[in-house]
Formats: structure tokens, sequence, C-alpha cells
């Protein structure tokens, strides 16, 4: 088997993958020989970077759990910037394959960073620090090389299965519960977990949607994820799963003329699906209240809703909705403490946590180029159906974002870059 060659590349991965998620259940510290080690085995794919991009991608869905994973300059984000300057240096000669795509607006959004934290109360550089680092990888793997997106796509599934086959090995090995919800270890926030799951989940539904091939084993490898969200407790990832999947999958029917037959069997699978979830609810003794908007409305509502209604005011009344009062979640963190007197790492919103942070103008940065990127994805969608895929996930981690910060998460930068990326299209690769 040649190196290089794409079945070698696909093997690789697994075993890279397989080899992280064996460190993660045993080792949590990433020091600079682990550093190297990763860099030397992730050397191969600069022959395909698709393949350390999908990696990337999938590990950053919980970032603090995989070893070498979290945001920081000894991580794998760095390995793969490091494998993108080697590539267009040594494979292409100094030649960039460079777009402009939504440059400007993450251009501003640094030097938008940059004036806040200046004028930050907190001067918080490590927070600085990360949302530039975040926009640089953003700006690489978005705007200086050219992805295969039928390589992209045909890897996220296989990936996906891997990591759901890890997530039950570790539940069982290092799982924990905490509050009676389940999370794959114990420093793992459950609803963190939950999340992590329910992106797997609309990997394998909609591959199994998009095509027919393996679709048995990809709706089964994504019932099983699900059924780990569901134990996790997390009601926002599992509406998040469901909405952006039907959306996608309405989507896709109106397109191709099959609308009324397939929203039938939404229906239908939406109505058993709910009723097996109950059922495992009950069989589990989990509580099944967090599931009930009555009751959650009964007991008081959620407690995100008292940080929403505490720190808008605030904002708009010190005038941080100018300039926002500094990057990082840690200013978030001590603003809400003041507030409320909870320790809440974030203020439970991405939009917000991107107000609070960098004011106005940031929010709207953000949301623009959320929009350029759906916008750019959904154009690719046209010509490449699996690219569906990226449109899935986005709008999940977008639903779910209502309720959880991402602003400060490689997952979405990631994700983001993707979706702008002037991809090669199949006649490109088939000429070459």
């Amino acid at each position: 088997m040649k190196i290089g060659s794409k079945h070698f590349m696909d093997w690789w991965s697994y075993i890279y993958v397989i080899m992280i998620l064996l460190i993660s259940l045993f080792i949590s510290d990433f020091n600079i020989v682990m550093f190297i080690l990763y860099f030397v085995l992730a050397l191969p794919f600069i022959n395909s970077i698709e393949h350390f991009v999908v990696i990337s991608l999938l590990l950053s869905t919980i970032s603090y759990y995989f070893t070498g994973a979290y945001e920081e300059i000894f991580s794998i984000y760095t390995i793969l910037l490091i494998l993108i300057m080697a590539r267009v240096l040594f494979l292409y000669k100094g030649k960039l394959e460079f777009n402009a795509n939504n440059l400007i607006l993450i251009i501003m959004l640094g030097v938008l960073a940059c004036w806040s934290y200046i004028e930050s109360p907190f001067h918080y550089f490590n927070g600085l620090f990360r949302l530039l680092y975040l926009l640089l990888l953003s700006v690489v793997v978005g705007n200086f090389i050219r992805l295969k997106i039928s390589v992209i796509c045909e890897m996220l599934p296989k990936t996906a299965s891997i990591m759901v086959v890890g997530y039950l090995l570790s539940v069982l090995i290092k799982g924990s519960l905490i509050d009676g919800r389940l999370t794959i270890a114990n420093s793992v926030n459950t609803n963190t977990f939950g999340m992590s799951c329910a992106q797997l989940g609309c990997i394998l539904l909609m591959t199994a949607f998009l095509n027919k091939a393996q679709m048995r084993k990809n709706l089964v490898l994504c019932a099983i994820v699900v059924m780990l969200a569901l134990l996790s407790g997390s009601r926002g990832a599992l509406l998040a799963f469901a909405l952006a999947s039907a959306i996608v999958v309405i989507i896709y029917a109106k397109k191709n003329g099959r609308l009324t037959g397939t929203m039938f069997k939404l229906a239908i699978a939406g109505t058993v699906a709910l009723g097996g979830m109950y059922l495992v609810l009950i069989l589990t003794g989990l509580d099944t209240s967090r599931f009930s908007v009555a009751e959650i409305i009964a007991s008081g509502g959620s407690r995100r809703s008292l940080i929403y209604e505490s720190l808008i005011p605030y904002i708009i009344k010190n005038g941080y909705w100018k300039i926002g009062y500094g990057p990082g979640h840690e200013c978030s963190r001590q603003v809400i403490m003041s507030l409320i007197g909870w320790d809440y790492a974030h203020s439970h919103n991405t939009f917000l946590e991107a107000f609070g942070e960098l004011g106005i103008m940031g929010l709207l940065i953000l949301i623009w180029s959320i929009k350029k990127s759906l916008k750019n994805i959904y154009g690719v969608c046209k010509i490449y159906k699996e690219a569906y895929l990226f449109v899935t996930i986005l709008i999940c981690l977008l639903i779910n974002g209502l309720a959880e910060s991402y602003f400060f998460d490689a997952v979405l930068w990631l994700l983001l870059a993707i979706c702008r990326n002037n991809f090669i299209e199949e006649t490109e690769i088939v000429a070459n």
C-alpha cells in the first residue's frame, strides 16, 4: 500500500483517531514530547490535508477531553497549521490556493478583539490570544487552501463511526454519572458530551439519508450515539439534532420535489423516536422532568434565562455594547459572578457571548460570517449533495449555540472555515 494513496490515508486516519482515543482514556496532560509524537505521526497527512481537517473537526467537539485537542499552541490545530504551510511550501512550491471569501470579516473581528482587549477592565491576555489563534486557524483552513469536498464528506461519517465506538468504550471504562446524567468522563460537562454525540448523530443520519450504501450501519450507529446524548440529559443537544436534521431533510426534499412524502415519513419517524426515547428514560430511571417543558416552567425555568436577564441590561447600561468588556470567557465569568453569584464559565449563548465580549460590531460580524459560510456551503450542495452534512452540523451547532457558547471553541471556527472554503470540484479532480 503506497504512502499517500487514498487507501493508505483512510487507514492512517483511523489509526490516528484510535491512538488519540486511547491516549485520552489514560492521559490528560499534553507536553512537548507528545506534541512531537502527534506531529511525526501526522506527517503523511501532507498528502491529503482533508483527512486531518476531518480529524481536527470531530475532536474539537469535546476539545478539552481529547488529549492534544485543546485550543493551545501545543495542539492538533497547530499541527494542522504546520501541515498546511508544509503543503504550500513543498508540494505547491509556495503557491497559495487563496480565496477572499469572508477574509475581511475575520480580519475585522481580530482587530476588534485587540481594541476590546485594550479598553477592557479585565485585560485577559489569554482570551485575546486564544481568539486570535482560532481566527488564524480559521483563515488558513478557509482561505489559504482548497479542500476536496468529496474526500472530506467521505471521511466524515467513517471517522464519526470510529468515534461512536470509542465513546461507547470510554463510557464503559471511565464514564461518569453527574446528578444522574451520563458523561464520557468526570471532567466533561454532560451538555458538552451530549452535543458532541448530537453532531456525530447528525453526520451519520444525514449520510444514511443521502446515500443508501451502508445505510443500516449508519442508522444503527446513529441510534447508539443519540441514545448516549439522551442519557447525557442534554435537552439542547437533542433538540438541535432533531431540528437540524429535519430542516435539512425538508430543504433537500423540497428541492427534489418529494416534500409531501418526506414530511409524512418524518412524522412517523419522529413519533417512533420520541416513544423509544421516553421508554429508555423510564427503563433507565432517569429524571424525565428534564425533558418536560411544563415541569421546567413550573420549577422556575432554566438558570440561563436569569443570566440573560441580568447580563444584557448590564452590557447596555455600562456601555459595553460598543466594543465589549474584553475577549475571553473568563471576562464573562467574572461579570456573571458579580451579577448573580453563580460561577458560570460563560453566558451560555454564542451570540450573547460575542455581544458581551466584543460589542455590537462583534455580534454583527459573527452573524454575517455565519450567513456567508452557510450561503457558500449551500451553493456547494447544488453540485455535491453530500455537502449537506456540513449544513446540518453547522445548523445543529447554531441551534444549540442559543443555550451554549461556542464563540471561543475551535469547532465553530473550523466549521465556518470549511463551509466558506473554495472547494476543488469533482470535475477538477478528474481533470488532474
